[in-house]
């Protein structure tokens, strides 16, 4: 036998009375280390042992007899029976060798006992065959353990396969970490696509309206400034974008005055016009007083060389996408869409200016009037924003003066309160409307009586579909603040501006009297069957 085979103790560092320390047995085994006893392994297995065939053991034993006639058969017998029992011996010793180093390793590295339990059985399924070939000698040399992993393609160690199957699972990490990696990019791509298209269309005015937009840039404007303005006038969305078109533009003069652009322009065309010298525009004031109708609005404005009266009305009733139009449904019913959405106030406009100039600075005003505040107060009076300015309308034409309106608003608030007993709210001016609006502007005498019923509030319940008028701040308010009263009558005094109020039928025909409009006590008893009158 080799010497070099069985200095287990010198590989594994460590001697046979420290096998047993658990501490050791706890500590994972080096990687040189696994290798160094894979190799010991395979040195084992491989080992070449001393197989004497049939021939070379008559050929031993012709060499060791002296006398070739003297020496009886007996003798020679013996002798092959000694080699055989030496052969025995040696194949005894490699097993014994080979489970001590074994147990070695188990001990040292905390492996189970399959790979002595593995080498047992190729050790038993060895000498099974060298029976079944030769009964008479058992041959010492087995097949290499190399060879037979060769040949049945199986590893030389449990451990070679448990690689393998942690190659399999950093293999399907490493897919599933490249599905996420591929994913990121692909959405930082998309994202960085969008936002390249954005602005691209933003720079080039894409999309935008065509409209003119006219305003004025003041003396001394810095370009923060006009950037400012252009984007309060809509004419760009983006002013960082502007500003860094400046810087690279470089202009060499802004000038300030009054400027008309559009929002289709591309950010270049924009600072060409800004580089140019302008003539100053024409403007003219024009007041908007509490309660006007929007026809006679038109007609003012044509009146002062703005726009055309026709223009504006077909402008100023379409969706212009502000915030207050989010908070409007569509309604069919009505006859001007946007009746009592224009705030009555003194503006400048430019002489012969656009209708789309003229209603973007109105619906500009109006936006900025109706705060978040008074949208929550309509909200918790249960009121929509088309309730509130209907009903704000009549109280602004009803009211002999701003003092009175939030008892007037009361009147009308108690019967909506209680449609069952006053389901209709009985106001002279929705009948006025129709006679002065409707009717003018309408060709169609079925559309005027489609649109008086419901605009009437003297043959329909509740309010009328839509405003008819454009109140101010004082009689929106007071729809949203009213004073606490239980009247459901009123009646004003035409020559003095006096207003009656009345909690009963009875009281209220008095105050009729008092009013100097006697005359109306029988005709309204008879109109209304339910003996309901407002004024």
């Amino acid at each position: 036998m080799s010497d070099k085979n069985f200095d287990i103790d010198d590989i594994l560092g460590e001697s046979k009375g420290n096998v047993g320390d658990t501490s050791i047995n706890a500590e994972k085994p080096k990687k040189s280390d696994v290798d160094e006893i894979d190799e010991l392994l395979a040195s084992l297995k491989n080992r070449p042992r001393r197989r004497i065939s049939s021939d070379d053991a008559l050929d031993n034993s012709a060499e060791d007899v002296s006398a070739p006639a003297s020496i009886p058969e007996e003798n020679e017998a013996e002798a092959v029976i000694s080699d055989d029992a030496e052969a025995v011996e040696e194949h005894e010793e490699d097993k014994e060798t080979s489970a001590i180093a074994n147990d070695d390793i188990k001990k040292h590295f905390g492996k189970d006992a399959d790979i002595e339990d593995e080498f047992d059985e190729d050790e038993d399924e060895d000498e099974e065959s060298e029976e079944d070939d030769e009964p008479v000698r058992r041959s010492p040399r087995k097949a290499s353990r190399s060879d037979e992993d060769r040949s049945s393609g199986k590893s030389r160690s449990g451990k070679s396969s448990g690689r393998k199957k942690k190659r399999g699972v950093g293999f399907n990490g490493s897919i599933f970490g490249g599905i996420i990696l591929v994913t990121i990019i692909l959405t930082v791509s998309l994202l960085l696509a969008v936002a390249g298209l954005t602005l691209g269309m933003e720079y080039y005015g894409i999309g935008k309206d065509d409209n003119e937009i006219a305003f004025n840039i003041p003396e001394g404007s810095t370009n923060e400034q006009i950037a400012d303005l252009l984007v309060e006038n809509g004419i760009i969305k983006n002013k960082k974008l502007f500003i860094y078109t400046l810087k690279i533009m470089k202009p060499a003069t802004i000038y300030p005055g009054d400027i008309k652009l559009q929002p289709s322009q591309p950010y270049s065309d924009i600072i060409e016009e800004l580089e140019k010298q302008r003539e100053t525009y024409e403007t003219v004031t024009v007041t908007f007083t509490e309660g006007e109708y929007l026809v006679d609005i038109a007609k003012k404005l044509e009146d002062n060389n703005v726009c055309k009266a026709e223009d504006f009305l077909f402008e100023f009733n379409r969706d212009m996408g502000y915030k207050f139009e989010g908070y409007l449904t569509e309604n069919k019913n009505v006859f001007y869409s946007r009746e009592g959405y224009l705030f009555p106030d003194t503006y400048e406009f430019y002489v012969n200016d656009t209708a789309y100039n003229i209603c973007r600075i109105l619906r500009d005003h109006y936006d900025s009037k109706i705060n978040e505040a008074m949208y929550k107060k309509m909200n918790d009076r249960g009121l929509t924003l088309n309730e509130t300015i209907t009903l704000a309308s009549i109280v602004q034409l009803e009211a002999a003066n701003v003092d009175e309106m939030p008892r007037v608003a009361s009147v009308f608030l108690n019967r909506m309160k209680d449609s069952d007993t006053f389901p209709m709210l009985q106001s002279d001016t929705t009948y006025n409307y129709i006679n002065k609006v409707i009717k003018p502007n309408t060709k169609n005498d079925d559309l005027v009586l489609h649109y008086a019923e419901y605009y009437d509030t003297y043959a329909i319940d509740g309010l009328p579909a839509g405003p008819i008028c454009n109140p101010g701040m004082d009689a929106i308010n007071a729809v949203l603040n009213p004073e606490k009263t239980d009247y459901y009558y009123f009646c004003n005094d035409i020559e003095t501006g006096e207003t009656f109020y009345a909690e009963t039928l009875d009281e209220h025909e008095k105050n009729l009297v008092k009013a100097g409009r006697g005359d109306q006590v029988v005709e309204d008893t008879a109109d209304n069957g339910n003996e309901d009158n407002n004024e």
